[in-house]
């Protein structure tokens, strides 16, 4: 909470403007925490008094909705890319985008590269790395974007670059984990621009290992102690990618052509001690290592041009991506002699390929009312394999789970029409209508088709109250779009999980009702907010399928409804080059589960998610130093015949960072300190969560702390 003098001053404040219109807002969403709605409304009294008592400084600004942070804004925090600056654009927090969601138009984030997004669905952190600091020209933030980059985000940012003939940027990273193991990170970016062309590649690869020790008590339906477990799982993490973007005019508009490849891997092996009612006092009476490994190569490639003739911008793109994985687990089990009790086995394999062609048309002229159109066709297909075996020792025995061996094809059409209607220089209206087709044909065990039809319409109100201050009021349908593994088989050996595939999911859509403010002066203070309403409709929940196996499947409908903040407030008055950020989300959903006739939220709904930074830049001596704090949070995950409680707690962390020399900068950073301890609390029933309870399974899992040093640099 904020300190009692700040809250002094300012509610007197809250109480007679905004204060009554934050907490009737919040009454509406009965669920989100009556704590969560009185800060919200202090937040936005907070807000209300600054303004008030701002002086009427016009803020630089292309027009009313777009606010200009120089580069020299973001010097004195020393950013070595592009990526860096983003990062501390005072009240935004970055969407990286979701490169699982098919399609381009939807899987975007929230940010535009010389009024683009990126030709890649994986690469908005990829692009912005690759863009050294002395690049940017200048990042312009854009309130109520009414453009097809923008794809209904209430905050865009735009990074506009400036042109120099080469630069480049690197940095070294070594890491040292809770068990003093040391590994490294290299990052290498460069960037040449030569008769009109613009060139850039990244080669970027690390190696890490994260060491969790964890402790489970696993007890019977009246309390009595059936075993512990202790494990130690040092999980790792390998990746290595090679990507690069070229563009450069042809026949009169801009061609671009980008292109990334890697490789994947994570893995671990976990040694496992079980004790059979009592708890660790030596000798286990057996051992388990559960092994597991999850490898894949990644491609993608994209091409765009984009021309402008008469009145209208043309833009065509198109976009590949295969991914080629392989995933194989095993659970031996031994008695306290070493002979072998079980063995479970897990072989899978996942190649997902899609193909993307997008045809768009906006209005290039300035005009009250901006029209843009637009098309896009997709093709996805996931091919599956999945095996499971059981070896009681003498030999493997294979398990039959339905959707082991899947191909799922889609063949979608996207056609959308929207249109800003500017009313005055304060109000805008943004309008837009989209129809979606697409066909879903499911082959292997069961071969079968589905076809569907959906009209996806958005209108949103914005109106700027000031220079300073914006409101956008709005709604918007979406159709989710569906995880094609979920059609397939799969199985977690560590959690002792399966799931059968469903060739009948369905996507689920929701209406998204949300009203925003985002309130900035040009001290930097900045404060966004935005409260939102979701009906969800054909939600995906594990169910019992046809097949008698557990499986994801269309359960119902939901309300799924929030807060989200973003902060960054100066601290000029208290500590020169001090400033403070929060992003903060409080979410709570409700269900109605027909498998135990009762409400309840939705799996893998965690809340509150706060992340918080304090930041002191010391410009004198090019040193900056910060602390971090990331609140604790929970949420549930709901099986057929199990509900599975995950608790994360507080994590904290520190950094300093300073430049060497002028000729590169250093980063000491740690995370995790004191020890971030997660719980999952499992409770398992007979037959399903409506049935009797069997047993409990209590986890406590430690996260060790984590050291970082960083060398970075640019030319």
């Amino acid at each position: 909470m904020l300190p009692d003098p700040v809250v002094a001053v300012v509610g007197p404040i809250c109480d007679r403007t905004l204060k009554p219109v934050a907490l009737t807002f919040c009454r509406l969403y009965q669920r989100v925490s009556w704590p969560s709605c009185r800060l919200t409304a202090l937040l936005a009294g907070i807000v209300l008094s600054l303004q008030v008592q701002a002086e009427d400084t016009s803020t630089s600004a292309a027009d009313g909705n777009t606010i200009v942070y120089p580069a020299a804004d973001y010097a004195v925090s020393g950013p070595q890319t592009a990526l860096d600056m983003v990062r501390r654009t005072p009240g935004f927090v970055l969407d990286e985008g979701d490169s699982d969601l098919r399609g381009y138009g939807a899987a975007g984030g929230n940010v535009l590269v010389d009024g683009a997004r990126p030709v890649s669905k994986t690469g908005v952190v990829d692009a912005l790395s690759r863009i050294a600091a002395s690049q940017v020209e200048r990042i312009e933030l854009i309130r109520s974007a009414s453009t097809a980059e923008a794809q209904g985000q209430s905050l865009i940012l735009n990074v506009v670059l400036a042109r120099e003939a080469t630069s480049g940027t690197w940095s070294a990273e070594l890491e040292r984990n809770g068990n003093g193991k040391l590994y490294p990170r290299v990052d290498l970016s460069f960037s040449r621009a030569s008769g009109g062309w613009e060139s850039s590649l990244r080669a970027n690869a690390f190696w890490e290992e994260f060491p969790f020790y964890t402790n489970r008590v696993l007890r019977d339906a009246d309390g009595e102690l059936q075993s512990t477990v202790v494990t130690d799982l040092p999980s790792t993490l390998v990746n290595a990618y090679l990507s690069g973007e070229t563009k450069g005019p042809v026949a009169g508009g801009i061609l671009k052509l980008s292109a990334r490849l890697g490789r994947y891997r994570y893995y671990f092996a976990q040694p496992g001690e079980i004790y059979l009612g009592r708890f660790p006092d030596g000798q286990p009476d057996r051992t388990a290592l559960t092994r597991f490994s999850n490898s894949r190569w990644d491609l993608e490639l994209g091409a765009d041009y984009s021309v402008q003739r008469g009145d209208w911008n043309w833009k065509t793109l198109g976009l590949l991506t295969f991914k080629d994985g392989n995933e194989a687990q095993s659970d031996p089990l031994r008695d306290a002699d070493g002979n072998l009790l079980s063995n479970t086995l897990v072989d899978a394999s996942a190649r997902p390929l899609e193909l993307v062609a997008r045809l768009t048309a906006a209005r290039a002229t300035e005009s009250a009312i901006r029209p843009e159109f637009g098309v896009e066709l997709a093709y996805n297909r996931r091919d599956s394999d999945f095996a499971l075996a059981v070896d009681d020792g003498t030999g493997p025995v294979a398990i039959a789970l339905p959707g082991a061996d899947v191909q799922v094809e889609e063949k979608r059409l996207e056609a959308f029409a929207r249109a800003s209607w500017r009313l005055s220089d304060a109000i805008t209206v943004d309008g837009e209508l989209a129809i979606e087709n697409s066909t879903i044909s499911v082959s292997g065990e069961t071969n079968q088709s589905q076809s569907f039809n959906f009209i996806k319409p958005a209108l949103a109100l914005t109106w700027r109250s000031s220079e300073q201050l914006s409101w956008q009021l709005g709604a918007r349908h979406r159709v989710g779009q569906l995880d094609f593994g979920d059609f397939a088989a799969s199985a977690s050996l560590n959690d002792g999980t399966s799931a059968a595939g469903n060739p009948d999911l369905g996507p689920d859509q929701a209406t998204r009702y949300f009203l925003s403010m985002d309130f900035r002066r040009p001290d930097g203070l900045a404060l966004n907010l935005e409260a939102f309403y979701e009906a969800r409709k054909d939600v995906l929940e594990e169910v019992l399928l046809p097949s008698g196996a557990p499986g994801l499947a269309n359960a119902g409908d939901a309300s799924y409804r929030g807060i989200k903040s973003q902060l960054t407030l100066p601290l000029e008055k208290a500590l020169k080059g001090a400033r403070l950020t929060v992003d903060a989300q409080w979410l709570k959903s409700e269900f109605d589960d027909p498998l135990i006739a009762a409400t309840r939220s939705l799996s893998r709904v965690y809340s509150p998610l706060i992340n918080a930074e304090f930041r002191h830049d010391i410009e004198s001596k090019r040193l900056s130093w910060g602390l971090t704090w990331s609140a604790a949070n929970d949420g549930d995950v709901y099986r057929v015949a199990e509900i599975d409680r995950l608790r994360t707690g507080d994590a904290y962390g520190a950094f300093v960072e300073g430049s060497a020399l002028g000729l590169f900068r250093t980063r000491l950073a740690v995370r995790n300190a004191g020890d971030k301890i997660s719980f999952r609390d499992r409770r398992f029933f007979d037959g399903d969560r409506g049935g009797p309870l069997l047993r409990t399974e209590d986890r406590r899992q430690v996260n060790p702390i984590f050291v970082t040093l960083t060398f970075s640099g640019s030319f």
